[in-house]
């Protein structure tokens, strides 16, 4: 059973009471899976309200997302909000924008009528498009989305979800109405493929022969000539393929893959000692914000997770060692000159190099408009653990190369505290709990860490919240996502 959010409820209440004409013009099949935020809200508003609407929707809190251009259109923008732990996206429309995948090369001068004859569905206190003109749309729609070889048509998912949502409108619209509007439209010629439609639903060839009775009406349409299509397709098409490689890939982190926000990306950080399900937390925030937003992850810790080129070679360099009998002298010397302790240097030497790299590589995410999520932050407030200091009781050394060395990692931890974060989530438990959680560490060591997790502090600038580590995961998740909602919100005031 789907529930309408919250914010839906509210979002829809405002827009009736402003008399702001619309209607949700596509996928009514699936409305209320629109409205409880399972997918998106395709909402068709009137060109000349646009202001009317991004002021509108801002004030709710919504942000307003820069699409990437492969996958942008014009008249056509996406607001984004979270409510309940769901993500709200109104893909909102002021222009019937229709056509090929990632080109849309027609726009309907359709809006009025889509307007004037809007039906209000007071169940859900929304508008939506009457059937028989949602029926004529999700025709053409399929047929100039039609490829050229028939192929395995049928069992494409675009073309099931069309046929499911064809027969869901059969019920709703007569076969005399569907025909009357498309002769009104593309005239007497259009009549018997339309009906050939209605009568055996979609397949390739009745989809080809209504295209071809109704092609020469459409390409009035056509905002691009048949060569601009194609060069714009494939400009497009290749951009999408090598976005989808360098997502995987992570070759290009910088260059945006997806929407972002206008003005400057958000840098969120978990904190939390073992045993208190940041990792979870951080791999669900990221699963849940990637599929509408460009989101960043970036493990800053020492552990187990994704690390530079140069420490996972000592990584597996260590795992050898570690299985080789310590053998050599353990009295105390001016410098490390065993090979254990020389490694361990390089080790931590390597691990302030990666930490620098990727609070630049943050940076530069922020300033691109890019969702970041961080699993723990460097700080130079503890030394020893918690992604603190390994070198700093070097500091005041009478060696040199040892004061080199202490000062070097300071260096490139200390650029945390310029690159602060702007929200900082401490997961915060029971030591008993979160011991029986990770049986492998002693009730004194998890304690350490936890403690020191709370002793860390930042600017003023950064939002920090304590979370209670116990709840159950699924509202731990919703109030995180509730808490990045707000802090999107400060960012349209």
């Amino acid at each position: 059973m789907h529930k309408t959010l919250p914010l839906v409820e509210e979002t829809l209440g405002i827009l009736k009471k402003s008399r702001i004409e619309y209607c949700h013009f596509k996928s009514n099949e699936h409305l209320e899976a629109a409205l409880s935020g399972d997918t998106d809200l395709d909402i068709l508003f009137a060109l000349d309200e646009i202001e009317k609407v991004n002021e509108l929707l801002l004030k709710l809190g919504y942000h307003k997302f820069k699409t990437a251009w492969f996958v942008s259109y014009p008249y056509v923008e996406d607001y984004i909000a979270i409510s309940e732990g769901k993500i709200v996206h109104i893909h909102a429309h002021f222009r019937l924008i229709l056509g090929e995948s990632k080109v849309k090369s027609y726009i309907l001068p359709w809006e009025d009528i889509f307007l004037k004859n809007r039906v209000y569905v007071k169940r859900y206190n929304i508008y939506t498009s009457s059937s028989v003109e949602e029926m004529l749309l999700l025709v053409i729609r399929n047929a100039l989305k039609l490829p050229l070889i028939p192929s395995n048509y049928q069992n494409k998912r675009d073309v099931k979800d069309a046929t499911r949502e064809f027969e869901w409108l059969k019920k709703r619209v007569k076969r005399e109405e569907i025909t009357q509007l498309a002769q009104s439209k593309f005239g007497k010629l259009i009549v018997e493929s339309i009906g050939l439609i209605y009568d055996e639903n979609f397949n390739y060839k009745n989809i080809k022969f209504f295209l071809k009775r109704s092609k020469k009406e459409l390409n009035k349409f056509r905002r691009y000539t048949y060569i601009q299509r194609i060069v714009i397709r494939l400009q497009r098409r290749v951009a999408y393929v090598l976005s989808i490689l360098n997502r995987k890939l992570n070759v290009f982190p910088s260059i945006k893959n997806h929407r972002t926000l206008n003005n400057k990306g958000i840098v969120i950080t978990l904190m939390g000692a073992d045993g208190s399900g940041k990792s979870t937390q951080v791999n669900r925030l990221v699963n849940i914000l990637s599929k509408k937003m460009d989101v960043r992850y970036i493990y800053m810790g020492s552990g187990n997770g994704p690390s530079s080129w140069h420490r996972t070679i000592l990584k597996g360099a260590f795992r050898i060692i570690k299985r080789k009998k310590n053998k050599s002298n353990q009295k105390k010397e001016v410098f490390p000159t065993t090979p254990k302790k020389i490694f361990s240097l390089v080790y931590f030497i390597s691990l302030a190099i990666e930490k620098r790299k990727n609070l630049k590589r943050l940076q530069r995410f922020r300033k691109k408009g890019m969702i970041c999520v961080t699993d723990r932050y460097p700080q130079t407030q503890i030394k020893g653990y918690n992604d603190g200091l390994h070198l700093a009781n070097w500091h005041g050394s009478s060696n040199w190369i040892k004061k080199m060395l202490s000062t070097f990692e300071y260096k490139c931890y200390n650029i945390s505290n310029a690159i602060a974060p702007d929200l900082v989530i401490k997961l915060i438990g029971e030591v008993d709990l979160l011991s029986s959680r990770r049986e492998e560490m002693t009730i004194a060591e998890i304690k350490k860490k936890q403690d020191g997790i709370k002793a860390i502090h930042f600017e003023k600038s950064v939002q920090v919240f304590e979370l209670d580590a116990s709840l159950d995961r699924d509202i731990l998740t919703n109030t995180i996502l509730d808490i990045i909602f707000q802090k999107m919100k400060s960012y349209q005031a």
